[in-house]
């Protein structure tokens, strides 16, 4: 009797734990990164897209005055952040998200193209997973 009572709260206390860490695999984390003039923008997290795009003007305007106000924004933790700033028709600072680096500055390049920027120059890249420099 007592191995069958051991036996049932162990199955109960398994499937506690596979319904829990199911849940928290199934939750979505979105990265956002607002750039400013001084390239000090943290990357940030949300639950959900505008959650984190909040959070990154939020960041932003914590260490700058220059802030995009446009925050870049990706689902995909595994992508890389390409964050640019241009000098002509005024200065001007935006970042994109792509797989990796070469496709997140050809985004960023075609944005400030499309809007009739030049003089630009990439500042650095972000790893949306960990924020971290790259």
């Amino acid at each position: 009797m007592r191995s069958r009572l051991r036996f049932t709260l162990l199955c109960v206390l398994a499937a506690g734990t596979s319904t829990l860490s199911g849940s928290l695999h199934a939750q979505q984390r979105w990265a956002a990164l607002d750039p400013n003039h001084e390239s000090s923008s943290p990357v940030v997290w949300g639950a959900t897209e505008d959650e984190a795009r909040q959070r990154a003007v939020e960041a932003c305007k914590r260490v700058s005055k220059t802030c995009a106000s446009g925050p870049a924004s990706t689902q995909d933790l595994k992508e890389v952040f390409a964050i640019m700033c241009c000098k002509q028709p005024r200065l001007g600072c935006a970042a994109s998200a792509a797989a990796n680096r070469r496709e997140a500055l050809k985004n960023v390049q075609e944005m400030f193209a499309d809007a009739g920027y030049k003089d630009c120059s990439v500042q650095h890249y972000m790893s949306a997973a960990t924020g971290r420099r790259q």
